[in-house]
This record gives C-alpha cells, sequence and structure tokens, in this order.
C-alpha cells in the first residue's frame, strides 16, 4: 500500500476503536448501570430496564445511517463520516455527567436515554462511512482493509474489557456505584475528541463523483429500488454477525453475574484477551477472504455456530472452570463472521449510493438484533429457566441465515466473488 492509504486506514481504524470504546462500554458496566438509574426489586427487571435503554441507542443507528449516507453519496464520504466521532465523544462525556437516579428522579434514565440515542446516531454513521471509505480507497485488498478496520471495531471492546477490569480491580462494588463508573465515559469522551482531531487530516476518496441521477435525489431510494434484494441479504448477514457477537461477548458479563451469579474476578481480563484474539483473526480472515470465495467463509461459520454453541453455553453453566476454552471458541467464531461481513458490504452494492446501502442494512441489522438480543435472551432465560437458551437462539438464528442464503444464492452468486 502507498503510505497515503497506509494513513487512511490507520486514523480510520484508530478513530473506529474509540467510538466503538465509547458505545458498548455502556452493556459492559450494565450491571453497574442498572442499580443507578433503573433500581428495582428484582436484579432481572432492573437489567432489563438497563438493556431496554441500551436497545434505544441501537434503534436510532438506522437514523445516522440514512442521513450520513446520504451526505456521504452526494456530497463525500471522508467529510461525513469525520462528523460522527465529534458527536459520539461529546455524547459519551455527557453520560459521564448525568446525576443517579437517586439525585433527580426520572430525569436521570430520560437523559440517559437521549446521550444513548445521539451515540446511535453517531455510530450509524461512523461504520459504513468506514467500509465504505476504506473499501474505496484500497480496492485491490478490501477483504484485508476492511478486516483491519474491523479488529480496530473489535478492540474497542477489548479497551472496555480492560477498562472495567481496572475498575473491579482498583474500587470494591459499593465505590463503583458511589462515582467510579463515571470515569470510563469521561475517558471515552476525551480520547474521541482526539481522535476526531487525527481524523480530520484524512483526504477525500480520489476520483469521488457525487451521486446524481434523474431516477431521484435521495441515494437510498435509489437503493431501495435498484438493489432491494442486496439490501435483504446484507441485513440478514450483518443481523446474525451483530447477534453473534452480543450473545458470545457483550452480554456476557451481565449474564454470567446477574444470571449465573459468579462473581467475575479475573474473568475481564480473561475475556478483554479472547476479544483481541478475535480482533486478531478478523485481519486473518479478512485477508482470506481476498483469496476464497467469501461466502464459503459464511457458510463455515453457519455450520461452526450449530456445533459450537451449545457447548459454549454449558461450559459456563456446568464446568466453568474450562471458561478459556469457551472463550476462545467464541472467538474464532466472531473473528470469522466479522473478517468477512464487511467486504461483503463493499460489494453487494454500486458505489455511487454504497455508502446509502451499507447505512441502511448494517444499521437496520445492528439495530434489531444488536440491540434487541439482550432483550431477547434475557426474556428467554425468564420464562424458559433454561440457562443455555442463549445457545438455542443462537442456533435457530444460524439455521434462518442458512436458509435466506439458499434463497438468495443467485444474488450471491452475481455480487461476491
Amino acid at each position: 500500500m502507498t503510505k497515503v492509504q497506509r494513513q487512511v486506514l490507520l486514523l480510520s481504524s484508530l478513530g473506529g476503536l474509540l467510538e466503538f470504546y465509547d458505545f458498548i462500554i455502556y452493556a459492559l458496566l450494565a450491571s453497574y448501570i442498572s442499580t443507578i438509574f433503573f433500581p428495582s426489586e428484582t436484579a432481572i427487571n432492573s437489567l432489563l430496564a438497563t438493556f431496554a435503554t441500551y436497545a434505544v441507542g441501537y434503534l436510532a443507528r438506522p437514523f445516522g445511517g440514512i442521513v450520513f449516507g446520504h451526505y456521504g453519496d452526494k456530497y463525500g464520504r471522508k467529510k461525513t463520516f469525520t462528523v460522527s466521532i465529534l458527536i459520539m465523544a461529546c455524547a459519551t462525556f455527557g453520560i459521564g455527567l448525568i446525576p443517579s437516579y437517586n439525585t433527580i428522579g426520572i430525569f436521570a434514565p430520560a437523559l440517559l436515554v437521549v446521550l444513548r440515542i445521539l451515540q446511535g446516531i453517531s455510530i450509524g454513521g461512523e461504520i459504513p462511512g468506514a467500509i465504505t471509505y476504506v473499501s474505496e480507497f484500497i480496492r485491490e485488498k478490501k477483504g484485508f482493509a476492511t478486516g483491519l478496520v474491523f479488529s480496530f471495531l473489535i478492540s474497542g471492546i477489548v479497551v472496555g474489557y480492560l477498562v472495567e477490569a481496572l475498575l473491579l480491580h482498583f474500587y470494591s462494588h459499593q465505590q463503583i456505584i458511589n462515582g467510579a463508573w463515571r470515569w470510563p465515559f469521561f475517558v471515552g469522551g476525551i480520547f474521541g475528541l482526539i481522535a476526531y482531531y487525527l481524523r480530520k487530516k484524512l483526504v477525500e476518496i480520489p476520483g469521488f463523483v457525487p451521486y446524481v441521477t434523474r431516477e431521484s435525489s435521495i441515494p437510498l431510494i435509489s437503493v431501495l429500488k435498484r438493489q432491494w434484494k442486496e439490501v435483504f441479504l446484507a441485513i440478514i448477514l450483518t443481523s446474525f454477525g451483530a447477534m453473534t457477537i452480543v450473545v458470545l461477548f457483550i452480554f456476557l458479563p451481565s449474564y454470567l453475574t446477574k444470571i449465573l451469579n459468579y462473581t467475575l474476578g479475573d474473568f475481564a481480563w480473561v475475556s478483554a484477551a479472547a476479544i483481541f484474539i478475535s480482533a486478531l483473526l478478523c485481519v486473518v480472515f479478512g485477508w482470506l477472504s481476498d483469496r476464497v470465495s467469501r461466502i464459503k467463509l459464511v457458510l463455515l461459520f453457519l455450520i461452526a455456530v450449530l456445533v459450537c454453541a451449545l457447548p459454549i453455553f454449558n461450559i459456563y453453566i456446568l464446568d466453568f472452570g474450562h471458561y478459556i476454552l469457551a472463550m476462545s471458541i467464541s472467538a474464532i467464531l466472531v473473528g470469522l463472521i466479522w473478517g468477512n461481513i464487511p467486504a461483503i458490504l463493499s460489494e453487494l452494492f454500486d458505489e455511487d449510493i454504497r455508502y446509502s446501502g451499507i447505512g441502511l442494512a448494517y444499521n437496520i441489522g445492528f439495530a434489531v438484533f444488536g440491540g434487541l438480543t439482550p432483550l431477547i435472551l434475557l426474556t428467554a432465560i425468564k420464562y424458559t429457566g433454561a440457562l443455555n437458551a442463549p445457545a438455542y437462539i443462537l442456533m435457530i438464528a444460524s439455521l434462518i441465515c442458512f436458509i435466506c442464503l439458499f434463497f438468495l444464492r443467485k444474488t450471491c452468486k452475481k455480487r461476491l466473488s
């Protein structure tokens, strides 16, 4: 790659890391936020309210994808997705400033919801923008390049786990509730502002041609008219990818502490290591997707989920002493799918409507299954009493995804290498 391409890849990836950390730290600290903002008689009801607010951030993402995608296709990739990181930084810092429920009552969760919406809008434009920008700037190695972007994004979760581990190491449970929980949000906001400053140094894609057509002045309308099958396929793939990372990593701390009643201890450090491995594997599988069929890698992933989901959760429930094995398998699964999906998304959509297409499909997938999956999992556990319900839900989702790919096989063959 040229020097400019390396700079583009580094700054795009680094900004994504910080922004994803800002968005995900809420979920990792959910067990504390539930006590501070949503006090309840039972732990699971308090956690349900917390993850409902978590879902609000995801449900706001499609709006961000539509708005940022529109301006990205018409006025330029770089300028548009640079603004997203500024919004995220301000919203994250703001969450750290909100007084508790005991201080200002219902206004506390209300302010939290507003800032989560801003976070959702921001990341709704950030990730599709990064995929579009990098895949068009480094066309000949888009699998590797977009895999590296997602490696950094997933590393944002690693940073979140490390911050959680440091909180558990230096503060007691009560000290965290009393105010130490705010520091991760302050740190995220400050580093987000630094990332915004660095990203302003990026250049626009050479030869960028703004979206102009008699068909419609709105790129999104053209996406829905010309490529609705591609939109559906992208939603299906993103939904399942989102569900996988939420079930296997993001939901896990709350599941282990609130449902299985474990004390995490060193688990946060092991989780950070496992997610870091999955981040590295994103680069490996992204590189591989430039050399073999991307859709075959997806089919391999679906089969692996069917085989591995139940053993992973049975280890957590019945043999927690071997949780490192479960985390290692989870890392491979996440790396396999998210090293591949970004390049698939970039290939599915025509260049003049690519930002809008990716923004719509990616964010709908994450809004529905990224945001609602914790609620689905908690509800299933609550009403069935099955502690391994998350595994069965992931397996059902894998079968549904496989069926959809079968019916869209012509579109896959036409669009994907």
